[in-house]
């Protein structure tokens, strides 16, 4: 039933990957201009079809949303991304391992 909406979660762990780049001093300035132009299309009085039109007006708005972030992710350096990717626990490009360590940790003096 709610495998239709199997794009939210990863719509989720885009946008937290694109927080954390956003955040880094190491992302470049033109990535960051690419996501700020989205946000500043989402804002924008100006739209491509009318938000006044039924379904079809926020579809727009989505699709910028998911392009934005694509482009913003593909504008960042590679080695940027992995790295915030395991990070986040996602899968390592390098092994193909994408278990997750869980544990408590302690200090070692």
């Amino acid at each position: 039933m709610f495998e239709r909406f199997k794009i939210v979660p990863q719509l989720m762990r885009t946008g937290r990957l694109a927080l954390r780049l956003v955040r880094d001093s190491r992302t470049p300035l033109a990535a960051k201009l690419v996501l700020g132009a989205t946000a500043l299309y989402l804002v924008s009085p100006i739209d491509v079809v009318p938000d006044w039109f039924p379904l079809v007006g926020g579809v727009d708005d989505l699709f910028a949303v998911v392009a934005g972030l694509n482009l913003f992710i593909k504008a960042c350096p590679r080695w940027l991304v992995d790295e915030h990717e395991r990070k986040l626990g996602r899968q390592d490009p390098a092994t193909g391992d994408d278990s997750v360590i869980e544990g408590r940790y302690r200090r070692v003096d």
